[in-house]
């Protein structure tokens, strides 16, 4: 079981001395080999906790634990601790600011490029529109000088002939054909309505057009027996 005390004593020449433990208990003999060796020699009055064992048939304290040193160490993490917030806070606002600086001077720059550019793009503007102008002027001047170089030009008067045939040339031919006859007496309306009857496309192509009830037409387009005549 741990038990709690403070020194009492110790030599530090010799490397020993002994601990006042709380309670009833008599003082407990420890060895300097057995003192953690952090942070320095042994103190008087600095408690401690701590085991009793035996040894050559003697007790002493072991596997000690130095309490004001703990309890220091973590009061001075506590304090390293927040000091390194305190350290990192005050970089991320340094940071941030500076982050912030870069933006506002990135903004700058962009904004003074784009007037840059926006200048050469209206001085490229106007120097094409004086181009076009200056183009146009110099073609007016160039058929001004035409016009007085050729003078007024007399009229061209075409012969007779020359207009008989630009008129002939201009109407449209007229081609007049004649439609086949089939001759009435060669075939004559006898009954018959069938393709199957008819001998020739002529003899069913008039019975079609003169004879009643006739059935060889069957999509009605005025052709008969067309599969019969290949047609």
């Amino acid at each position: 079981m741990f038990l709690e005390g403070k020194i009492k004593k110790y030599n530090s020449e010799r490397g020993f001395g002994f601990i006042d433990v709380d309670g009833d208990y008599a003082d407990v003999f420890f060895h300097i080999k057995d003192f953690p060796k952090t942070a320095g020699e042994p103190r008087i009055g600095e408690r401690l906790k701590f085991l009793i064992v035996e040894d050559r048939g003697k007790f002493k304290a072991t596997n000690i634990v130095r309490l004001d040193l703990k309890s220091s160490h973590a009061s001075n993490h506590v304090i390293q601790n927040e000091k390194t917030q305190k350290v990192s806070a005050l970089n991320h606002s340094s940071s941030n600011k500076k982050g912030l600086t870069f933006t506002i001077v990135g903004l700058v720059i962009i904004a003074a490029l784009m007037g840059l550019v926006f200048q050469k793009y209206q001085s490229y503007q106007q120097s094409q529109k004086l181009k076009a102008a200056q183009l146009v002027e110099e073609q007016k001047r160039i058929v001004e000088a035409q016009r007085q170089a050729l003078g007024d030009l007399a009229e061209i008067k075409r012969s007779e002939k020359t207009e008989k045939a630009l008129k002939a040339s201009a109407m449209p031919a007229v081609t007049h054909i004649q439609p086949s006859t089939v001759s009435q007496s060669q075939f004559k309306c006898d009954g018959r309505t069938h393709c199957s009857q008819m001998h020739s496309y002529e003899e069913a192509l008039f019975f079609l057009k003169n004879c009643p009830d006739t059935k060889m037409d069957g999509n009605n387009d005025g052709e008969p027996c067309e599969r019969q005549f290949g047609r």
